[in-house]
């Protein structure tokens, strides 16, 4: 009997240290939201420069595409960033961990890249929405998904066992009433506010 509590402790503690890394991205995301702190960096650490294929004629949308593809850039397009006169066409290319604005000449196709890293707290901080869909992204990001997913469903089997395992083996009941009205009185407070 004594092993079988024993392994039963052991699997909470181990669902514990598998979901802790996502609960740790989605309080520290939580804090951010609800304090508006901001966290993302805005300066240039690096600028590089290539050249690609120029077809003039495609909307604002689809040359943002191209151009994206053949630089071989990870990330999102915001139209609201698109800048297009008759020679230079500026755009963004972001994701969790940096931002890339573009600057394309029509003319001859020459690229200027300026790269703005987020930072670590802002990377850590967009795990909160991700969910693995960064064009152009490599197979391990595109994983995140099911890590979250799975995170979940172990904290809610966390959840669930280590509150057997307390009603179970803890002879205590001023516990179950103390604890049990801090847990119904913080949902009375979370709904009510």
């Amino acid at each position: 009997m004594a092993w079988r509590k024993s392994t039963l402790i052991k699997l909470h503690l181990y669902c514990g240290l598998f979901t802790c890394f996502y609960i740790l991205a989605f309080g520290v995301s939580s804090l951010i939201l609800n304090h508006r702190i901001q966290v993302e960096k805005q300066e240039v650490t690096k600028t590089w420069q290539g050249r690609v294929a120029v077809d003039p004629s495609l909307d604002d949308v689809a040359l943002a595409e191209s151009v994206r593809e053949q630089l071989g850039i990870m990330g999102w397009l915001p139209p609201w960033h698109f800048n297009r006169d008759s020679t230079l066409f500026r755009f963004q290319s972001t994701h969790l961990a940096k931002t890339n604005m573009i600057h394309l000449n029509l003319e001859n196709g020459n690229v200027k890249v300026d790269v703005v890293p987020k930072g670590f707290i802002a990377t850590f901080h967009g795990l909160h929405f991700f969910n693995g869909k960064i064009p152009n992204a490599p197979f391990i990001l595109q994983t995140w998904i099911v890590y979250q997913w799975m995170g979940l469903l172990v904290l809610l089997f966390s959840l669930v066992l280590g509150l057997w395992l307390w009603l179970k083996y803890s002879h205590k009941t001023w516990e179950l009433y103390v604890f049990g009205g801090l847990f119904l009185l913080s949902i009375l407070i979370m709904y009510w506010i």
